[in-house]
Parts: C-alpha cells; structure tokens; sequence
C-alpha cells in the first residue's frame, strides 16, 4: 500500500473574480523543498442535490462531492503529477488539447447513480466493478475507497484516460492494464508526489498469492485475455492475479533481466504515440509459425519483446519470484 502523508497540507488562498484561485502544495513526509505550486481554479458544483466542487488546472476538471477537504486539496498537485508520469511513458502527439474531466464521488451510491445516467448502455458492465471506478474515452469516473486507494485507482484510470484523450490506437489489454497499474504506487513526501512503480505492495501482494496459490497465469494466456472479460467473470482471484502480473511484466519489461527487453518495450511506447503498432503486430504475427493461432496481444509481444515466449516465460516467472520476495526457484 503507498506511504501517504496527507497531514500537512500547505495552501494560500486569493480572491478571484467569479471564482476562488487556490494555489496548493503537499506537505508531508520527507524535509526536501517543496516542488512549484500547482494553480487551479476552484467554483461550486453539486450532483444530484449534493454540493461539491469544480477545481480547473492546466491538464483537468477536476469534479467533486468528497467531504475529506485534505484529500481534496491534495488532488490538483497529484494529478498534474500523474500526467507528467503518464507523459513520460507516452509523450502525447499534441499538447493542445481540451482538459480532461475526473469525477471524485463521496460515495458508490453516488457513483452508481452517475454512471446510470452517463452510460446507461454500459452501467450493467461497470457496476461490476468491484472497488474504484473507470475511465471512458477523456472521462474518469472514481469514489472514493480511503485516501491512499483513492489516489492509487485516480492515477491508474487517469492513464487510461490519458490514453483515451491522445491516442486512437488499440492497446493489447496486458500493455494497457500494465501500464496503468505501473503508475499506481507513489509516495507524498513534502516536495510534492512521487511515483514509485517498482514499489507497488499492493499488486505484489496479490502476486505473492498467486505464486504460493501455483494460480500464475500462464504467458500465452495472459497476452491474450480481455482485462474486461476478466472481470465479468467475477472471480476475484483471477482479477486481482490478472493485474498483478499486468503490473509485475511492465516493471519486468522496463527494469529486469538486466535491461535485456527495455530497448523492445521503449520502442513499443515510441510506436504507439507514432501510430504505427498495429501494423508493426500484424507483420509479426504473419512471420509467426502459426499465425491464425496468434492473438492480437502475442503479436504485439512479439513484434517488440521475443518470439521466444517459452524462454521469456521462465525468466519472468523466476523475477516474479524475485519482485514477490521470494528466494529464487
């Protein structure tokens, strides 16, 4: 779970006309100075008879009902830090682009009852979500869990929205659910949130199940299942096993075996913000020995990382060993 330090929240406050300007700074855990204030604009909102806030920065609309006026306040800094996170993986194609909207709700009733609204075609879907929330295209739509879960389940819908708001390409669901759960775990010292992607005691607990379970889905599998279909399942071990393994082959990917594969996985990141991953698929999965038998997510996998899967496997199976803490096998 991450360390947060929400107990100090340092903020100065100036009139404005129509509106209230708020220009806030986390404090919090370390004595490093304090990073640059981020400026927002604040002005009432309410949903459904409930008063809340609207809060603008340069990247978000950020809408509200919470009642934790600390974790309100720490919201601007956060995602603005989320979107510099999100950008460095991704650098978007254009910078001129309309802000993206997050919905913060109090509560899942509240929630619920957006969705209902917002999506009635999809609600039946994303009410079986069980804990956090979705994005949909520009849209995040959230409630709030407790602070630090809260700020977790914003950062990793933030980069799918993210995704949604930049790009029209379709990610493998391993790569879009990986790099979300990669930008989950942080840290909120005094200079301002930190993301610590390799330090995700959430996602690794769940993989330490998995490996004590024998319940680790195999490679192949996991390249070619739906992080949706997953969920419809409704079977929680499978999930929580899903996205851990999602965020352990990211970390993998980018950081284990010596920096064998983060040449191939930064050239993935490079095609995908130039458009050019599903072609680049698509010719692996032609030079494939069985190309009909190769899903979408192999062929991404494949183009980019090995075709060697059988040996990639073993090595990602001994530093999932390694990341869970466990000695190797």
């Amino acid at each position: 779970m991450p360390r947060v330090c929400l107990a100090a929240l340092a903020g100065w406050w100036r009139a404005a006309p129509g509106a209230l300007v708020v220009i806030l700074g986390v404090a919090g855990c370390a004595s490093t100075p304090a990073r640059q204030p981020v400026a927002t604009v604040v002005e009432p909102w309410s949903y459904a008879g409930v008063q809340g806030s609207k809060i603008v920065t340069d990247h978000f609309e950020l809408y509200s009902t919470l009642t934790d006026e600390e974790l309100q306040e720490a919201l601007p800094g956060f995602l603005e830090t989320a979107y510099e996170q999100y950008t460095s993986l991704l650098p978007p194609r254009d910078e001129v682009n309309p802000r993206m909207q997050s919905y913060v709700f109090r509560d899942r009733r509240q929630w619920e009852q957006f969705t209902r609204e917002r999506f009635p075609g999809r609600y039946q879907v994303y009410r079986q979500i069980p804990a956090g929330g979705y994005a949909h295209g520009r849209l995040c739509v959230v409630y709030y869990l407790r602070r630090a879960y809260t700020l977790s389940v914003l950062a990793h819908e933030g980069m799918h929205q993210y995704f949604g708001s930049h790009f029209d390409e379709v990610l493998p669901a391993w790569l879009n659910e990986g790099l979300a759960t990669y930008c989950e775990s942080y840290d909120l010292p005094k200079s301002g949130p930190r993301f610590t992607p390799r330090r995700n005691t959430f996602r690794m607990n769940s993989l330490r199940d998995a490996l004590i379970a024998d319940s680790v889905i195999p490679l192949r599998k996991m390249l070619a299942t739906d992080a949706g279909e997953v969920i419809l399942q409704g079977r929680t071990r499978l999930t929580t096993t899903y996205y851990a393994q999602a965020w352990a082959m990211t970390v993998y990917l980018r950081h284990g075996s010596g920096g064998r594969y983060a040449q191939g996985f930064a050239r993935m990141l490079a095609d995908v913000s130039a458009g050019e991953l599903a072609r680049m698929a698509q010719s692996a999965r032609i030079r494939a020995p069985f190309p009909s038998q190769v899903s979408y997510g192999e062929a991404v996998f494949r183009a980019y990382i090995t075709d060697d899967l059988d040996a990639f496997e073993t090595g990602f199976l001994d530093y999932m060993h390694e990341l869970a803490g466990f000695k190797k096998r």
